[in-house]
């Protein structure tokens, strides 16, 4: 194997051989990392050390750096295992295929939750089973009117936005993050005293002070919670790429256009910026009047509130 390959990529392709010579007890790179999603899976990443998972099997450490050289390629292992398995895409709907993929990858976040605490990396995404995880969001972005290129942006669009949904409901959904009812009466009556007028509602119906840690299903608050995130996303990626409008895409992934083909994209893109600067120009006049109206409701309110104090004197 060349040296330019990173090792742990190389093993995780089988491209580089596992020693040949080892403990009496035969190990495995296999055993070492399903041992350590284990460990992970029971007791967090932090848990997961070389000494740790050496004493499952009753080694000494120095036995596992002949397969894994340190803790952070044992970390890459780890994490490219835990997302393998059989992923059902609809390839003939990309709004449902998108779904069922980023459902799928919150249910593995769900699962292994350290896996939130392992840093992205570009050896990451070279490793087997995170290359099928790609191909598979692609495969569900098969009916989608997009260039290849346009297509591997939306999925790193969409990758960050199911993990860090993932983060944010592990962090909000731990015991200790629900708040104690005289902290929740505290703010309901500091929000109910009209400053937050846009907030209030919610305030008072109970919706913004429960945490996702007091529902009877927490995993199922995060699903519904990224399905609402997921369709609104998904009407975003409708409007720039509307069915039946496909750029014919050439083998090298770029666009084969005509000088008159080319003359009437540009035609039209001018024609859009020039709508979406009339629709801005349009949406700043309104917001001129409104804050005029808001100023002036405010100062009405203002003489009203001396008007009041004086009356009490």
């Amino acid at each position: 194997m060349s040296d330019d390959v990173s090792r742990v990529i190389a093993l995780a392709w089988g491209a580089e051989a596992a020693p040949q010579r080892g403990p009496k007890r035969e190990l495995s790179l296999e055993r070492i990392v399903e041992a350590a999603i284990e460990i992970a899976d029971a007791e967090g990443l932090q848990a997961v050390t070389m000494q740790r998972v050496a004493q499952t099997f009753g080694y000494t450490t120095m036995a596992m750096y002949r397969y894994v050289a340190n803790k952070d390629d044992l970390y890459r292992l780890m994490a490219d295992a835990a997302v393998r398995g059989t992923m059902a895409i609809d390839d003939g709907d990309w709004r449902l295929g998108l779904e069922q993929w980023a459902m799928w990858m919150l249910e593995m976040y769900t699962t292994h939750p350290w896996l939130l605490d392992i840093p992205l990396s570009t050896e990451s995404l070279f490793m087997p089973e995170q290359t099928r995880v790609v191909d598979s969001a692609l495969r569900a972005m098969r009916t989608l009117p997009a260039q290849h290129d346009d297509k591997l942006f939306l999925l790193m669009f969409l990758s960050t936005l199911v993990r860090g949904h993932a983060a944010l409901m592990r962090e909000i959904s731990r015991p200790d993050a629900v708040a104690t009812e005289a902290t929740k009466a505290l703010v309901r009556d500091a929000v109910l005293t009209g400053r937050y007028p846009d907030l209030a509602p919610l305030v008072e119906s109970g919706s913004y002070l429960v945490a996702p840690a007091e529902a009877s299903d927490p995993g199922s608050v995060a699903a519904q919670d990224l399905a609402m995130s997921l369709r609104v996303w998904f009407e975003g990626v409708a409007a720039v790429y509307p069915e039946g409008v496909e750029d014919e895409v050439q083998a090298d992934g770029g666009v084969e256009q005509t000088p008159e083909q080319a003359l009437e994209a540009a035609e039209h893109e001018l024609e859009s910026v020039t709508e979406l600067r009339k629709a801005t120009q349009k949406r700043v006049r309104e917001l001129e009047k409104r804050e005029a109206s808001v100023r002036k409701t405010r100062d009405t309110a203002k003489e009203a509130a001396k008007a009041a104090a004086k009356l009490r004197r």
